[in-house]
């Protein structure tokens, strides 16, 4: 396979709401409970077709007030996270071509890792503040297998701008590509 490379470019709520109409059932959001208390109540009214925890067994009854939890998301639910979410460290959007089984699947396997020490660790991933160092971090077959099935990352950055990380399978090496212009 070629190598991968991540485009980072600017994104907005317009584009998302777009994504939704064109793509509906495509755009997801990983809602992070530990920064956002009201998320889990969200989650319980939207119910399990739609939003799930990426906790499972033990750590999903123990952890409930404070696990990640992905959503398909909807513009009532764009519409939720700005009046409610937005500005904190609420977690990040994500396109993809799979439905929220397959991406849940994919996500749960990068919930832990492994410390300096040998000692399992959580992994927050999806918080916006560690996701970008995180996949400028990666090696391009890392950042492939971290992809998976997700075409497109949207992390909320300073007041309402977002960005987006894509994958670049044009071949054009490692690392970040970064579009200021889009």
């Amino acid at each position: 396979m070629a190598d991968a490379a991540v485009i980072v470019k600017p994104c907005s709520l317009e584009e998302l709401r777009g994504q939704v109409r064109r793509e509906p059932g495509a755009l997801f959001a990983v809602l992070d409970a530990c920064d956002e208390p009201r998320v889990p109540a969200k989650v319980s009214e939207l119910g399990q077709d739609v939003a799930v925890s990426l906790y499972a067994g033990r750590a999903e009854q123990d952890y409930w007030a404070i696990a990640p939890y992905l959503a398909r998301a909807d513009e009532e639910l764009l519409d939720w996270i700005v009046a409610e979410l937005w500005g904190s460290p609420w977690g990040v959007f994500v396109v993809a071509a799979a439905d929220l089984a397959a991406v849940r699947k994919h996500f749960r396997r990068f919930l832990m890792v492994l410390g300096p020490h040998g000692e399992r660790l959580y992994f927050r991933y999806y918080d916006p503040r560690v996701l970008p160092t995180f996949l400028s971090t990666c090696a391009p077959a890392e950042q492939e297998e971290f992809f998976g099935p997700i075409r497109r990352f949207c992390v909320q950055g300073e007041g309402s701008d977002l960005t987006a990380f894509e994958r670049d399978r044009r071949n054009r090496g490692p690392g970040f590509e970064v579009d200021r212009a889009g």
